[in-house]
Order: C-alpha cells, then sequence, then structure tokens
C-alpha cells in the first residue's frame, strides 16, 4: 500500500533507515520485515511512532551483540586469567599463614577447597617456609593486582607487570618444590595443576609477544611495486 509523503512518512522513512544502519549483520533480515510492516499502518502517527520503537529494538539489539563480543574479547579473557592469578596467590599466602599462625580453623576452612588437604601435613611446610617467602609471595599478589589495574585502564606497561608477576609467582613455586616438606603437604596432582598452569600461561605469552614482533608483509600492487 502506498501512502502519501507526509512529514511523518518521511521521518518514519529515516527511522526505519536509522534502524537498518544499527541492525548487526546477523540481523539484516529485520528491515525488509520493517517496511513492509509499516506498509500496513494507515495512520501517519502510528507509523511513526511504530519506526522510533523498531530503532530501539535495532539499537538494542546492537549493543547486546557488542556487549557479547566484548565479554569474550582477548582483553576480557586476559583480565579474567589476571584476577585467577590474583584469587590463587592470595589463597596460597593466606592459607601457609595462617598455618604458620597456628590458625587451625582458619587454615582447614581454606583447606576444604584443596582435594586431600591434611592440616597436620600442612603445618609442617609452612613452618619450613623463611618470612622472606610469605614477603616475596605477598609481592606476587600486589605485582597482578597492579597489573589487573592497568589492564583495565589499557595501560601500555599491564603487559610487562604481568609478566613480571607471573615470573616472581614461578621462582616462589620452585622454591617451595625444595622444601621437602612440601612433597608431603600437597599432593602430585596439584603439583602438577601449577606446572601446567605456568607452562600454559608462558605459552600464551610467548605467542603473543612472537606474534607483536612479527612484521606485517608489505602491501603490493600488481605490478609488483611496494606501496
Amino acid at each position: 500500500m502506498t501512502h502519501p509523503l507526509t512529514w511523518r512518512r518521511r521521518l518514519t522513512q529515516t527511522a526505519l533507515r536509522l534502524g537498518t544502519a544499527l541492525l548487526p549483520a546477523e540481523r539484516l533480515a529485520w528491515a525488509a520485515v520493517m517496511r513492509a510492516e509499516v506498509q500496513h499502518i494507515n495512520d501517519d502517527g502510528e507509523a511513526l511512532h511504530w519506526a522510533l520503537g523498531s530503532v530501539c529494538a535495532c539499537a538494542a539489539e546492537r549493543f547486546r551483540v557488542w556487549r557479547v563480543r566484548r565479554l569474550f574479547s582477548t582483553h576480557s579473557l586476559g583480565i579474567l586469567w589476571i584476577v585467577i592469578f590474583i584469587v590463587s596467590s592470595a589463597f596460597n599466602v593466606s592459607i601457609a599463614l595462617a598455618a604458620r599462625l597456628g590458625y587451625q580453623r582458619m587454615a582447614s576452612a581454606l583447606g576444604w577447597w584443596m582435594r586431600e588437604f591434611q592440616y597436620d601435613r600442612f603445618v609442617p611446610f609452612a613452618a619450613a617456609m623463611p618470612p622472606g617467602l610469605f614477603v616475596l609471595m605477598g609481592l606476587v599478589v600486589v605485582l597482578f593486582s597492579v597489573s589487573l589495574y592497568l589492564s583495565v585502564r589499557n595501560h601500555p606497561a599491564s603487559f610487562a607487570t604481568f609478566c613480571a608477576a607471573l615470573a616472581l609467582s614461578l621462582v616462589t613455586w620452585l622454591y617451595q618444590l625444595g622444601i621437602p616438606a612440601y612433597l608431603q603437604a600437597l599432593s602430585p596432582q596439584h603439583r602438577w595443576r601449577i606446572g601446567i598452569c605456568f607452562a600454559l600461561t608462558a605459552g600464551v605469552l610467548g605467542a603473543l609477544r612472537w606474534g607483536s614482533a612479527v612484521p606485517e608483509p608489505s602491501l603490493r600492487n600488481l605490478d609488483g611495486r611496494e606501496r
């Protein structure tokens, strides 16, 4: 049905074009449906009102897709990985410090999250840890927290700060492996999981670093000359 082009109809068409521009690629079929639907509305005011509602729906769909893509972006996943390291590092220093100070209830409550945790076996390990190791473990938590703050702000130093925190965390873990009581305190499966986590993280960081260092190939015209 053809309607006279009043000012309301012109605004309706403009709104539909705006809604079409806002639609994500997977929702472009909505544009034809919206144009067909508005042709069946005889009242110009109702048609304009319906078109404005369509613009809101298209905008909401665009923001929904944008949020999902941003949620699973490399940056957001990196932030999630840093948060995991912060929680893990804070957990490690907390349970070790609680066992060292003799807070059995607190240490046992934290150890509930670890398989095969036994307070009697963990106490000798905590007692064998030198005070400087507790300081290093606390510094690891601080460095990971700083890297999280810098990552949220997209600061260029966030990558180097995270690498420094990861390296220091690896040093503290290797030092703990040298304490005989550590082997009795934690199961081999738990030690393997920690080692695999470090290996995977180092591999991802190395791939990211190597990928950023590879120069982009030069663009050439069809005649072979560089542009």
